[in-house]
């Protein structure tokens, strides 16, 4: 029987159940944030005849991180549990590429680590104690980034197009949870904002399933 439907649905559901619970502090939103990836973990293992260590650990520290991050008092970790998740993603993406190619690579996270100081100067206002962290976020994410754009504009294809897309709608996502987090909470933003990383969550799921066929 092919799981890949049924749990593809699943994930669907319980996504649009935990945007509502976390858009509205409910009190079980802890316990609901990490299923999604969990089930989308399930999946891909369902999916595909050689499983990729490195994607299943990408996954898992992701699984950790939404389950620590929901307690605010565990933001910082939960932060570098999302780093090491782009720590792993730049791995994978890292040897497919050649010397003069990753020369290249260079320009794109310096790029992308200036637009990330734009918001981390200007729009984080109050770190506290998140404020390493933070920082570490940005470099990691700015290097997964710039690899995955790197690998698209070298071969367009569909795995390194929707890995792209996912990294694009994890910043845009993070974006608009940095305004929700570090300014004046808005309902609608943080419905937005988790809309987008589940999104990016699945379309992650999608490259790495392309990716083994």
């Amino acid at each position: 029987m092919n799981l890949k439907r049924p749990l593809l649905f699943i994930y669907a559901l319980i996504s649009v159940l935990a945007v509502y619970l976390l858009a509205n502090h409910s009190e079980h939103r802890i316990n609901l944030k990490a299923i999604p990836i969990i089930v989308l973990l399930v999946t891909y293992y369902t999916s595909v005849k050689t499983i990729n260590v490195k994607v299943v650990l990408f996954f898992l520290s992701i699984i950790l991180a939404d389950l620590i991050i929901v307690n605010l008092d565990c933001f910082s970790i939960g932060l570098l549990f999302y780093c090491l998740s782009y720590l792993i993603i730049s791995s994978i993406c890292w040897r497919s590429f050649k010397s003069k190619v990753r020369k290249e690579i260079i320009k794109y996270f310096v790029i992308f680590f200036f637009l990330f100081l734009i918001v981390f100067i200007y729009t984080i206002k109050n770190k506290g104690n998140a404020f390493l962290s933070l920082f570490l976020y940005g470099v990691t994410l700015s290097m997964a980034t710039s690899l995955l754009f790197t690998n698209y504009l070298k071969r367009m294809i569909p795995t390194n197009y929707f890995l792209f897309l996912a990294i694009a709608a994890r910043i845009v996502s993070d974006s608009i949870l940095t305004i929700v987090l570090f300014n004046d909470y808005n309902m609608y933003y943080s419905i937005i904002a988790h809309l987008i990383y589940f999104i990016s969550n699945y379309l992650f799921y999608k490259g790495f399933i392309l990716r083994n066929a």
